[in-house]
């Protein structure tokens, strides 16, 4: 039905034209008959009433010639008294000037907005000659007259308002449309936060687990013939490491199903515990605070524990044999300054590249903390990489 109602609505006016004809046809046939010795005087008529009923029909797809057609057929009547609706305004077809007025509301309403003046100037010159269509100026033509300029503003003011009332509900349709594709693309930019944010949470937590893992097992395997008993400490670990990490996935698994409380928010005191469990899978690491902590939010604490946990990650991957890493936690300042320098084996980084998700992740935890983040390669050290961040204090963003 919505798909038929555009194709109805173009046929308002054809149906209206063709019982516009159809009725004055049959009303004056036996005053207008086409027969041999009369036709001199009937043609005319019928010329004009077949006219008139065309410019009806067209007046919505082609205004322009719709208004062409009318006023060939209002000079016609001017020209050709036998022609007029009407010679006297006793007769029975004078009321046949009401499709002049059908064509006006058509041209006024669909007419483009350029035209309009001329649209109107049309209703005019129609409204001043449809009076005197086949009859000498009398008194009464001019109270005629006066009325039909009436009328023809009428119909011309029915055409506009009618436009644009059309126009406010295809506006108000159009926003209503735009409205709900709004809200759609609303619901997938939060699914599609949603997802990044599971995403980035699922890659720093396994990609540090697999990496001690990883380490962990190169250690024990290669160690084994020449000491044996390390490789038991060394699946303690592996067990410890994958452990936390299962822990970890389940609780973020449960936020996707229940209210976040228990989701996995390790802070700026984890880090310790996070750099012991580096030292164990092999990766030197040297932690440095410096200044009293101040106050940060739980997504500011989750943040740091992420930024450093993902630079050591990467140090451990990249940088080669006999990796090592610093990290410092500067507090003396309008925030926390994190600084992560590592160091192994030159050449070893060209896989890592600031198109990875771990570096794509860090540097949104920074900016979603309300912080900064950099990361590139040490020109100083062989081999060297440094991660450098700022995450401002709570109070700070309070002040601010």
């Amino acid at each position: 039905m919505v798909k038929l109602f555009p194709v109805a609505q173009r046929s308002i006016e054809p149906v209206i034209a063709i019982a516009f004809f159809l009725f004055w046809a049959f009303a004056e046939v036996g005053r207008h008959q086409l027969v041999a010795g009369t036709l001199r005087y009937t043609l005319p008529w019928w010329a004009a009433l077949l006219g008139l009923s065309f410019a009806i029909a067209i007046c919505r797809i082609w205004p322009m010639i719709a208004m062409g057609v009318s006023i060939v057929v209002a000079v016609g009547q001017l020209l050709v008294p036998a022609a007029a609706f009407g010679a006297g305004y006793g007769s029975t077809d004078w009321p046949m000037a009401v499709g002049f007025l059908l064509v006006v509301i058509g041209v006024s309403a669909f007419i483009p907005s350029r035209w309009r003046a001329l649209s109107f100037a049309f209703a005019i010159a129609l409204a001043v000659s449809t009076p005197f269509a086949g009859g000498p100026i009398t008194l009464d033509s001019l109270f005629v007259l006066a009325t039909s300029l009436l009328a023809f503003v009428c119909a011309w003011l029915l055409g506009f308002f009618g436009r644009a009332w059309q126009q406010k509900l295809r506006s108000e349709a159009l926003l209503a449309q735009t409205t709900d594709e709004l809200r759609s693309a609303e619901v997938d930019l939060l699914v599609s936060q949603e997802r990044d944010r599971i995403a980035q949470d699922v890659h720093d937590i396994m990609a540090h687990s697999l990496s001690v893992i990883i380490a962990q097992a190169d250690g024990a395997r290669f160690v084994a013939p020449a000491r044996p008993e390390a490789v038991s400490e060394s699946l303690e670990n592996i067990a410890a490491s994958a452990r936390t990490s299962l822990t970890e996935v389940r609780m973020l698994i449960q936020t996707l199903v229940a209210d976040p409380i228990g989701h996995s928010t390790p802070t700026v005191d984890d880090v310790g515990e996070l750099v012991e469990r580096m030292r164990t899978a092999g990766l030197a690491v040297e932690l440095k605070q410096f200044g009293d902590a101040d106050p940060l939010t739980g997504a500011q604490e989750l943040a740091v524990y992420r930024i450093v946990q993902e630079s050591l990650t990467n140090a451990l991957k990249h940088a080669g044999t006999e990796p090592s890493a610093r990290v410092s936690l500067d507090w003396r300042g309008q925030g926390l300054a994190i600084a992560v320098t590592s160091s192994g084996t030159p050449g070893e980084r060209e896989t890592q590249t600031t198109k990875s998700r771990g570096l794509y992740g860090m540097h949104e935890r920074a900016r979603l903390a309300g912080g900064w983040l950099t990361a590139g390669v040490d020109d100083d050290v062989p081999g060297g990489y440094v991660v450098t961040a700022f995450i401002p204090t709570a109070a700070v963003g309070q002040a601010s």
